[in-house]
């Protein structure tokens, strides 16, 4: 119990008198903890003036609501809290140690790439000694000579006794080590050949595939192949039994597919060309089997072509060998040139006679309306 001044009162039950040793003892009691209380403030005020001093820019910056620490001592300070100082030591200070951390960083980031460049030149030299070292037994194991060579195809104009000399003069290698470009390019050289496929098969043959050109028709000493191009060969008696084409090398693909859709138009009636000719002027002139020429002119070849379609079906098919040319140049009609000496010949030139018209030539070209 405290009095209103703040002093401890003991408490007296009755009616007890007081003892003066007990009250000399209560007071040295009472003075022993105001002393402690005091010092208590004293500390927790110190705290809060250390508190701010670190916090403010200056040491001699005091808020005016907060008391005052007596300066005429060393304050101790609290674990954890650094010297601070006017001039800036603690700033500098945290600059030298930054400075030394950045000096150790970057020394051991160097020391580190480094390390890492070196690890990567050793793999690469050891990875080089163990390849080398390997390919001498490996190279061994695959050098082989080619000990058979199969040859596939169909060979019309070819001779298989052909390609395989073609192939035996470029074969000089190992079965690993062989060119087979060079091969290719060499079988690929004679004209008859169109396409070739290579292949190894392990452990020491060698398969050589080869697609023959497909003539379509006749081309000077050479023919045309599907694509419209021209072919030379040295021997061309192979080819007897195709059509013959004329005309400019540069008008090879479109004489191509004009004998294409003449022969598709003429093919249903059982007539086929033997020939194509294009000259210099578009003019176009072709020929049907048992020789009979059909001169069709520069313009509208197959419109011309249906008219004459027409007019075998309805009057030249019963007589269509003693046909020996026909002109399709007229606008409405077709001319017909007769076999010398044949039966429709002598009739033609009977019933000229009975109408007291001029003798004619042997051939005569009556006009079909």
């Amino acid at each position: 119990m405290r009095d209103m001044k703040g002093e401890r009162i003991e408490p007296r039950i009755g009616n007890e008198k007081a003892d003066p040793a007990d009250a000399k003892s209560g007071r040295r009691n009472r003075a022993a903890e105001t002393a402690r209380d005091s010092r208590r403030e004293s500390a927790a005020t110190s705290r809060v003036v250390r508190d701010v001093l670190l916090d403010s820019p200056s040491s001699r910056y005091v808020p005016p609501d907060l008391p005052v620490a007596p300066q005429d001592g060393k304050v101790k300070r609290e674990r954890g809290y650094t010297k601070a100082s006017p001039q800036g030591r603690r700033e500098r200070d945290t600059g030298q140690k930054t400075g030394r951390t950045g000096k150790k960083f970057w020394r051991s980031r160097n020391s580190s790439w480094i390390n890492r460049k070196l690890g990567a030149v050793v793999f690469l030299v050891g990875l080089c000694l163990g390849i080398y070292w390997v390919s001498g037994p490996v190279a061994k194991v695959f050098e082989r000579p080619i000990k058979s060579v199969v040859v596939e195809g169909d060979f019309n104009f070819i001779t298989k006794q052909r390609a395989t000399e073609l192939i035996g003069n470029e074969i000089d290698g190992d079965f690993l080590q062989l060119d087979l470009m060079r091969l290719k390019n060499a079988l690929l050289g004679d004209p008859w050949v169109e396409k070739v496929t290579l292949n190894r098969r392990w452990p020491d043959t060698l398969v050589v595939k080869i697609a023959e050109q497909k003539p379509i028709a006749r081309w000077g000493d050479g023919f045309l192949n599907q694509r419209g191009e021209i072919v030379l060969v040295d021997e061309a008696s192979k080819l007897s039994g195709l059509p013959w084409l004329q005309g400019n090398e540069a008008d090879a693909p479109e004489i191509l597919q004009q004998y294409q859709d003449l022969s598709q138009l003429l093919r249903s009636r059982g007539l086929e060309v033997i020939a194509l000719k294009c000259d210099n002027k578009k003019s176009w002139r072709l020929t049907i089997k048992n020789h009979v020429e059909i001169a069709l002119g520069r313009d509208q070849v197959m419109e011309k072509m249906r008219r004459f379609v027409t007019v075998y079906d309805t009057q030249l098919s019963n007589i269509w060998l003693d046909v020996k040319a026909i002109d399709l140049r007229y606008t409405n009609g077709v001319a017909v040139r007769w076999v010398a000496d044949s039966a429709m010949a002598r009739k033609y030139i009977k019933s000229q006679a009975q109408v007291k018209l001029p003798t004619p030539a042997a051939s005569v070209t009556p006009q079909i309306n």
